[in-house]
């Protein structure tokens, strides 16, 4: 049989055999390959298995060097959920859909192997021509060529582009119609499809033979029953079969390993366990939590369990072969003609596991309803890990995380069924309902987070409680046996009310807070501080600018002194003078100062330092004149006191947004930078960047005349410089300069010398050199230096500066000169 494979390979043109000739120095790569015995197959016995992964002397194997791309096609449990939909179901695959998609003969040396039918014979080299089973990159290949056929044939068959599009699974096609006549329409238009791509459709089957009648025999697939998991051709698993005859869903038990029973064993078989629709997950959730259990003891890998955990896990096996006798119809039920789709989830939890369930409940026009069960998951409880202080997770917790773990599965069947569906979900947790009919920021990190994703996500549904005795959802949080599982009504059609009225739903619950203990709800505790901030002066707020304020206050205090006694023969009058308005500002910083730093101030009298905490801590400030200043080492520097102390300020006090504001009309509406720095001559308020970028951005006038800045749009880039080429394979030239230079002998003094840089086109590289003047000489030599260390340029581009143009000048007379000479001596020759 391998020996029958490899010459079909080679009948079929999908391999080549590699002669001497063919031999050359371009990279290589031998694919090791071995067999896959599958006797139970209905096609291909034999499997070729090409193993890419297979690292080379370098370390480095193909699979290592290759992209593996995206997935583009819909996941198995997506295909399986829209599979239950249709009346009449259709089944296919593709023939050798791998081999169907050819490689560019590039890389045909990429994929060589070794072969001789016999030892007699000597070692044979071909080349595989097609996308090999192995390559990492070969899934995306071949998937990607199925979408790109449905992209450009779309037009000409539309419904069988859709199926080709969202019903395949790698090459396996699971679809189906309403109706025969549609059925065998669309088996014409998926043949056509694909025979246009070079793909062949064989294994045909459907619950409905009338629609396979223009199907050629040779075509179909007399099998009573496929796998939907047969792409895992190497393991044996629990696994999902279709009957078509009865057109139900069966399971398949797997051949257990009947060595001593350990840890690894366990894990093992539980792998095997395929069921992507989770319809037997009550009985796979006690598999985890015998899985879990054992993590609890630390039982190692290969410990052989103990005498009653191996009695548990053979009755678990024992148990799994009741699931021979249990059959799930495939089709809902649904149609497009139904009166009503509606989608209803369950979800519970357990001190140990957690889950949850979907049906769908369908109304028909004649008043009938149907309710099956069409997907499910489960998930155990998590452990308590002291080392990193993980508790227990308690009921109420569980409860949410099944909740979210419904929202999850809802949002995968509702984007897979792609139908128009209301949704109810359903708990028997008060606390959980009250959670969710709530604002997340009331609660706790861990239920917020999770109750604003519920919200979030089922913002089109409506959350209502179930009696726990009417939850399906209570079986997977508690688990069952296969053969208790067969005969569960509740599990398989939903609570009894399902199928009826409306009316007979149960009724909604008072959730009101007082049912439910305070330390139940979780909620988040906040923590009020009361700050005693009293409000800034009202003198501050008396003018719109620092000059007019500072006149007012200078005109109170001239009041003041001429109103006391001991002033009556120094009384001040006339025009304010500038001591006048100084002093008048230092007693407007005095009471801001007071106000924002009234303890800095206080520590500073009394300790000559503030604390560490404070705000202006790192501006080491002190009190000259009853000011607080920057420190700062400028104290003995020839400056003004302001320069070397500043007035420290708090951004957020008026009269700093005055004194701001007034120096950026001093300035005629200065910008940022020039407002900071002339501010900080005399004053130092904290964040001044901040406050500078607001005033500026509410002054009007700045707003009006703020330009428009409109940028040239920059041409397209020359193929030289968007090519790939090696460094310096094409460049650019240019002198900057002049440098001046001195020689050994200083008494010629400085020379003149310039710099010619070469740039490269495609990776920016630079290359300079020296050159002693402007000639046309001296550029040679320079160049002639590059190319001894760069190589020789294909293009060089220059602004065609006179010793440019000489150089090339020269350059095409030497080159003609060369010509001439190579001429005469193939005359003579």
């Amino acid at each position: 049989m391998y020996e029958q494979f490899i010459e079909e390979y080679l009948r079929l043109g999908h391999m080549r055999e590699v002669t001497d000739d063919d031999e050359s120095t371009a990279p290589q790569y031998y694919i090791p390959h071995h067999y896959v015995l599958r006797p139970d197959s209905s096609t291909t016995k034999l499997r070729v298995v090409f193993d890419a992964s297979c690292t080379t002397s370098s370390g480095i194997s193909l699979n290592d060097s290759l992209l593996i791309g995206p997935t583009v096609q819909d996941d198995l449990l997506a295909i399986v959920l829209r599979f239950r939909l249709h009346r009449y179901a259709v089944v296919a695959d593709i023939e050798k859909m791998y081999r169907m998609v050819r490689v560019q003969p590039g890389d045909w040396r990429l994929q060589r192997i070794f072969w001789r039918a016999n030892r007699n014979e000597f070692i044979r080299i071909f080349e595989l021509q097609t996308v090999t089973y192995g390559t990492a990159s070969a899934p995306y290949l071949a998937t990607k060529c199925l979408k790109r056929l449905a992209e450009l044939d779309g037009s000409k068959y539309p419904a069988a582009a859709k199926v080709l599009a969202e019903d395949f699974y790698v090459d396996d096609m699971m679809s189906g119609t309403d109706s025969i006549d549609e059925g065998v329409r669309l088996c014409a238009s998926m043949q056509a499809l694909l025979n246009g791509g070079g793909f062949t459709l064989r294994k045909w089957s459907s619950n409905c033979p009338a629609i396979l009648e223009q199907i050629p025999d040779g075509f179909k697939d007399d099998r009573t029953s496929f796998e939907l998991d047969e792409w895992s051709a190497t393991i044996k698993t629990l696994g999902l079969i279709w009957e078509p005859r009865l057109d139900c869903f069966k399971f398949r038990i797997p051949e257990w390993n009947s060595s001593e029973i350990c840890k690894r064993t366990v894990v093992s078989d539980l792998a095997k366990v395929f069921d992507p629709l989770g319809l037997v997950g009550p009985i796979v959730i006690t598999a985890k939590i015998f899985v879990q259990s054992l993590w609890k003891q630390k039982v190692s890998w290969d410990e052989t369990l103990a005498h009653e955990l191996k009695m548990q896990w053979n009755e678990f096996r024992h148990g799994l072969e009741n699931l021979v006798n249990l059959k799930v119809p495939r089709w809902i039920a649904f149609n497009n003609d139904c009166r009503t789709v509606e989608l209803h989830g369950f979800c519970d939890a357990s001190t140990v596991a957690y889950g949850a369930c979907i049906y769908l409940r369908c109304t028909h026009h004649d008043e009938s309803v149907t309710s099956h069960l069409i997907a499910a998951k489960s998930r155990v409880a998590p452990l308590e890990d002291m080392k990193k202080r993980k508790k227990k997770q308690s009921i109420p917790r569980l409860e949410l995380s099944s909740a979210l773990l419904l929202t999850h599965l809802s949002e995968k069947v509702v984007s897979s069924l792609k139908i128009s569906a209301r949704q109810h979900y359903w708990t028997d947790s008060m606390i959980v309902r009250y959670w969710l009919a709530s604002v997340p920021s009331r609660w706790q990190v861990f239920v917020a987070n999770r109750v604003s994703e519920i919200q979030h996500a089922t913002k089109n549904g409506r959350w209502s409680h179930v009696p726990g005795t009417d939850n399906p959802a209570d079986v997977l949080s508690r688990g069952t046996t296969a053969e208790q599982l067969i005969h569960d009504k509740l599990w398989w059609g939903g609570p009894q009310w399902l199928q009826g009225d409306e009316t007979a739903w149960p009724q909604s619950v008072d959730i009101s807070e007082a049912n439910f203990a305070t330390s139940l709800l979780e909620e988040h505790s906040a923590v009020c501080t009361v700050a005693h901030v009293s409000p800034p002066n009202e003198i501050f707020s008396l003018k719109s600018s620092l000059t007019s304020l500072v006149r007012l206050v200078a005109w109170f205090l001239r009041i003041k002194h001429n109103c006391c006694k001991g002033n009556r023969d120094n009384r001040w009058s006339g025009q304010l003078t500038f001591i006048e308005r100084e002093t008048s500002l230092l007693h407007l910083v005095k009471l801001a100062q007071h106000e924002r730093f009234g303890q800095e101030i206080k520590d500073l009298l009394q300790k000559t330092e503030v604390k560490p905490t404070s705000r202006i801590n790192s501006l080491c400030p002190k009190i000259l004149d009853g000011i607080v200043r920057v420190g700062g080492r400028l104290a003995n520097a020839q400056i003004s006191t302001g320069r070397r102390h500043p007035i420290i300020l708090d951004k957020d006090h008026p009269l700093t947004e005055l004194i701001v504001l007034h120096y950026h009309h001093k300035l005629l509406h200065a910008g940022q930078q020039l407002l900071i720095a002339s501010v900080r001559e005399r004053f130092w308020p904290l964040s001044i960047r901040n406050l500078a970028r607001k005033i500026i951005h509410r002054c009007v006038f700045c707003f009006r005349v703020k330009p428009t800045v409109h940028e040239q749009l920059m041409a397209d880039l020359p193929s030289e410089c968007v090519t790939p080429a090696p460094p310096f394979l094409r460049v650019g030239v240019d002198y900057c300069g002049p440098f001046q230079t001195n020689y050994a002998n200083r008494k010629k003094g400085p020379l003149k010398c310039y710099a010619a840089i070469f740039v490269c086109l495609v990776t920016k590289a630079v290359h300079i050199e020296l050159v002693a003047n402007l000639t046309t000489s001296a550029f040679i030599a320079a160049f002639k230096r590059f190319v001894a260390r760069r190589g020789k340029p294909s293009i060089v581009m220059c602004d065609n500066g006179k010793n440019f143009v000489g150089a090339k000048r020269e350059l095409d007379e030497l080159r003609k000169v060369f010509l001439t000479q190579r001429s005469q001596e193939q005359i003579v020759s």
